[in-house]
């Protein structure tokens, strides 16, 4: 069954009016509009829906980004046998396909400039150093042209660009993932790794239009909002300030503090635990329980047993103070 792209206007926004589309891309979905509340306000106009198609010889399309006004759609387009190509769209030429990287048999669009003249993907190349998954860049006039990589970086992903098509950002797979910078006029370069052990991970999603600043996720405690300004210096997003408007809004911000000189020690005692456990074993209950059992590691099975033994001899010794003190 053939699967359909659609490129959406949305008019302008009435009040108590809400837009409801089923399909973007779809399988012979439904895509309707519906204006709830009978207060009398005029009704929104229907969106409009322009099937973008495919590429000669490709029978399925999908969309993953937009020129800022509008007129140019990349994607990727896939045939019968399940072969994709990276493809751009524009009303006047229609889709058309960008082609590949040396000797690559796929490619995918993800991202284009301001002015759609400049685009983003990835695709496998098999000349040096081949790779099943490489960054390229694609203008009118070059075609396709592969991206290096930063220093020790395998499979490389690009998720968003500036403005005029110079700053690349995205994520590589050196030890982990690791969010990177490509500039048009310099080397690339990794944007660093955040969190402990072998839970150290970053990944740039976007890029500001003058490319000066990006922002991603990183490890601060398993996954948490990053931002990296021009000369790549990251800052934690979203943790503090996050948790201190809530509790700002929900009025229950307090002071809290330990109740004893004791409770202290014992909860610092605790962290300086979790964080030495954490570090030699190379992960947390995360990385090494849940996911490095699922492969079957050894060494996440020792690692495993000695979390289920530090909790028993914890609670043991909680409860012998509790003993003692009753």
């Amino acid at each position: 069954m053939a699967m359909s792209l659609f490129f959406h206007s949305v008019p302008p926004f009435v009040p108590r009016c809400r837009l409801m589309t089923l399909a973007a891309l779809t399988i012979a979905a439904p895509v309707f509009v519906a204006c709830g509340g009978d207060d009398g306000q005029e009704a929104v106009p229907p969106a409009t829906f322009t099937s973008l198609g495919a590429p000669t010889g490709y029978t399925n399309s999908a969309a993953m980004a937009v020129s800022a006004d509008g007129s140019i759609v990349v994607g990727t387009a896939t045939n019968s046998a399940g072969d994709r190509q990276a493809f751009r769209w524009s009303e006047k030429l229609g889709p058309i396909g960008l082609g590949f990287m040396p000797g690559g048999t796929h490619s995918a669009a993800t991202a284009v400039s301001a002015d759609g003249s400049v685009v983003v993907g990835i695709g496998d190349s098999t000349t040096e150093p081949a790779t099943p998954a490489g960054l390229f860049r694609w203008t009118n006039t070059s075609g396709v042209v592969r991206l290096s990589s930063p220093l020790g970086a395998y499979l490389c992903s690009g998720s968003g660009i500036s403005g005029d098509g110079m700053i690349v950002v995205g994520t590589c797979l050196t030890i982990n993932s690791e969010a990177f910078r490509w500039n048009a006029l310099a080397p690339p370069i990794s944007l660093g790794r955040f969190g402990g052990g072998s839970n150290q991970t970053s990944s740039a999603v976007a890029v500001s239009k003058d490319g000066s600043t990006i922002v991603g996720t990183g490890h601060p405690v398993l996954t948490g909002a990053l931002l990296w300004d021009s000369d790549g210096s990251p800052t934690v997003l979203g943790m503090l300030v996050g948790a201190a408007g809530m509790a700002l809004a929900t009025k229950t911000f307090r002071w809290e503090g330990f109740t004893t000189t004791e409770d202290l020690a014992n909860h610092v005692v605790g962290g300086i635990l979790m964080g030495f456990g954490g570090v030699t074993a190379l992960g947390c209950t995360i990385g090494q329980g849940l996911s490095g059992v699922s492969t079957l590691a050894l060494g996440s099975f020792l690692a495993v047993g000695a979390i289920v033994a530090g909790c028993v001899a914890a609670l043991k010794y909680q409860m012998w103070r509790l003993d003692r003190a009753g």
